[in-house]
């Protein structure tokens, strides 16, 4: 009795793409790590660390000049809403609507 094994048998010759790495990516890889690209680099607080990128600026600029871009986080603000000049407009508003319908209906009452 022969013992048989599932193996799969890949073509040699085929390939899916999947191993194809582009330059950039594999450059950055080697100098940075697996780190992903938007990552802003850690900040090193010594008197002799080298010049860190600055990346308050939404973009970086590697070594071989490629631009790194990344959005930048605006600060958020709490919004009041209605601001007071808006409330009064409001009123305004609301009080010239209400005496157009109300003139609307004394010209009807009154034709009818």
């Amino acid at each position: 009795m022969t013992q048989t094994t599932n193996t799969l048998e890949l073509d040699i010759q085929y390939s899916d793409g999947s191993e194809l790495i582009p330059a950039e990516v594999a450059a950055r890889q080697k100098r940075e790590g697996s780190e992903p690209p938007n990552k802003p680099v850690p900040q090193v607080h010594q008197a002799d660390a080298p010049k860190t990128p600055k990346t308050t600026t939404g973009y970086t600029v590697d070594q071989e000049g490629l631009v790194n871009n990344y959005p930048v986080t605006p600060k958020i603000t709490g919004a009041k809403y209605p601001t007071p000049d808006e409330k009064f407009a409001y009123l305004i508003l609301g009080g010239l609507a209400t005496t157009f319908v109300g003139a609307l209906i004394l010209i009807a009452f009154s034709v009818s």
